[in-house]
């Protein structure tokens, strides 16, 4: 099926392999049901009117291939960071830094973004928080207590991590499988969709590539991979099924909710609304559903930040490893299992970053156009270690629905993945001569940028991109040279 190309790969003794299957679903579970479940299916809403189900469906099913890659390699490379990792075994140092740096931008933008998704909620009952769309010095205040919370559970390693992942995960399927269950029987309007809208077919796509911010968070069972002695290909799958159902029933139960008079303020006021489901379920009259969703606008993208969090210290591992971190910031801690030095570091910058950070909406569409930039290498990898056909097939379907994708989010965003790699392949120049395995990604990410730069219309642009990125994926799997890791 596939080459033994990892077998010297190992990761530090230090490791503990604690966390259970159940705790590799929560990992992946609860990054994609974070924030995105709280706003994300008032933002579609406010994109495509009453399809946004659909949008949610849409988005599923076209990013199912590419997860089923990373869930084949997850199997492949039971390692720590091993999505950073199986790269620099492919591909090299250079490239795996590029990867690597795409996975640390987006997260640790990511971490702002999922804590002023809670002031937002907490906004509703606490209006101090906020104002006119941007935290108020109270919010920035909340905002950093919950930062500095987050790691300090990352600190007490991989048991106490888990534990805390899976009891936050499993209560937020709870929350929603009661809300789906209640508001649908209480108060579904199923005339809500029938009013009028007409959305363009840019606003469609760019709907489509919001929901990635969501579903993208399937990949962190791999992260913790090393860490476990459960199949983390089989996790990675149980989440993101489970995930596809929740955000195509939450959309459709959510619109069904809704007022006749808010939907005559048209679908672009849906956006607007500043704690979407548990306003919802207050209209459903349900008051007591509302207050629990404020409970878990808490809970939620917290639980999500702490996964976001906890990726970032084997992220750090990992570039380690492929020698693009200094050794300092790979240093297992004997007694917590981890890493200690990014804990630190990291927890100080997010707590800095929550004062630069845009709004929830304008900042998802860049974290998406890094997240799908990263994933775009899976199914390379994929292709050069694979020697079964149907994996290959599945390796090039993979890649260009992540062409396509990255597409969809748009110029400037596009412009900020491709900056993110040329910035790290500069960086990586003086310490590996192996560069030209990665110029394919730099040239792949220009191509895709310059033609959204164009702004051609969407169905003219499309199969111009699917072409692009056939011509870059065959100069990746032909381009490929990877290199050895470096010792603990």
């Amino acid at each position: 099926m596939a080459r033994n190309i990892n077998a010297g790969l190992k990761d530090n003794s230090n490791f503990r392999k604690e966390a259970g299957m159940i705790s590799l679903v929560a990992f992946s579970l609860g990054n994609i049901i974070g924030s995105g479940i709280l706003l994300l299916p008032a933002v579609t809403a406010s994109l495509s009117g009453p399809i946004s189900p659909a949008v949610w469906l849409v988005g599923g099913l076209l990013l199912l291939p590419v997860v089923l890659v990373y869930s084949k390699l997850a199997k492949l490379f039971p390692l720590v960071g091993s999505k950073i990792r199986f790269i620099n075994v492919t591909h090299g140092k250079v490239m795996a830094s590029s990867v690597g740096w795409l996975y640390m931008v987006g997260t640790l933008l990511t971490i702002p973004v999922e804590a002023e998704a809670t002031v937002n909620y907490l906004s509703y009952v606490f209006p101090s928080m906020m104002k006119a769309g941007y935290p108020t010095i109270e919010g920035y205040a909340v905002e950093s207590l919950i930062v500095i919370g987050i790691y300090a559970l990352v600190y007490l390693g991989i048991k106490g991590l888990s534990i805390s992942v899976s009891t936050i995960t499993y209560a937020k399927l709870a929350i929603l499988a009661i809300y789906i269950a209640s508001v649908a029987f209480l108060d579904f309007h199923i005339s809500n969709f029938s009013v009028s809208f007409s959305p363009s077919i840019s606003n469609f796509f760019y709907a489509i590539a919001l929901t990635m911010f969501a579903y993208g968070g399937f990949r962190s069972a791999m992260v913790y991979a090393g860490e476990s002695k459960a199949d983390t290909g089989k996790a990675i799958m149980i989440a993101f099924g489970i995930s596809m159902v929740i955000y195509t029933l939450v959309p459709l139960v959510f619109i069904g909710s809704l007022s006749s008079s808010l939907l005559s303020s048209g679908w672009g006021s849906i956006g607007k609304m500043s704690a979407p489901l548990a306003e919802s379920a207050i209209i459903a009259g349900v008051p007591a559903l509302g207050a629990l969703f404020i409970l878990d606008g808490v809970i939620s993208p917290s639980g999500a930040s702490l996964i976001g969090a906890g990726d970032m210290v084997r992220y750090s591992y990992a570039l380690t490893k492929a020698g693009s971190f200094p050794k300092s910031l790979g240093k297992v801690d004997p007694k917590r299992g981890i890493p200690i030095l990014p804990v630190l570091l990291f927890g100080a910058f997010s707590v800095v970053t929550l004062f630069l950070s845009s709004t929830f909406e304008q900042s998802i569409g860049y974290l998406v156009a890094t997240r799908i930039l990263a994933y775009s290498t899976g199914p390379v990898s994929l292709f050069v270690l694979s020697n079964d056909s149907k994996n290959k097939a599945l390796a090039l379907g993979s890649f260009l629905i992540t062409g396509i994708i990255f597409s969809f989010v748009g110029f400037p965003k596009t412009l900020f993945g491709t900056l993110v790699i040329l910035v790290a392949m500069i960086a990586m120049l003086p310490f590996s001569k192996n560069y030209v395995p990665a110029l394919w990604y730099l040239g792949f990410s220009l191509a895709v940028t310059g033609i959204t730069f164009l702004s051609l219309p969407s169905l003219v642009s499309l199969p111009v991109v699917i072409s692009a990125s056939a011509v870059f994926f065959y100069l990746a799997t032909r381009t490929a040279k990877g290199e050895g890791e470096i010792d603990d």
